[in-house]
């Protein structure tokens, strides 16, 4: 994909951690992570919903959505995550959310 799909396109700074023991996201050393997210949606809240459920989908729990900010086209989320660019590059059409590079914790805010 060269240009993002017609639509409202947001990226967020999204906190996360293990909320089930078959997550499918973190490595097994860490307790949470941080990183970029890409997700559609109609506003604010909508985006954030739709980043919550796919959060949860994946067995981890939503600790926190911050910085969410529109997006128009894929240099905008090249300034915030080269691999949250790749990664929309690649996104598959019906899909609302994409991963960016996370930073991982294993706990008590250790890195």
């Amino acid at each position: 994909m060269t240009e993002l799909p017609s639509g409202r396109w947001w990226i967020a700074l999204v906190t996360f951690e293990r909320d089930n023991p078959t997550q499918d996201v973190l490595p097994d050393s860490a307790w949470g992570a941080c990183g970029w997210m890409f997700t559609s949606g109609r506003d604010e809240d909508d985006a954030c919903g739709y980043l919550k459920r796919d959060i949860e989908h994946h067995g981890l729990k939503l600790i926190e959505v911050e910085q969410l900010t529109e997006v128009f086209g894929l240099e905008d989320i090249e300034t915030f995550d080269d691999h949250l660019a790749a990664n929309v590059r690649e996104f598959e059409e019906g899909h609302r959310t994409a991963l960016g590079a996370i930073h991982c914790y294993k706990g008590d805010g250790e890195a």
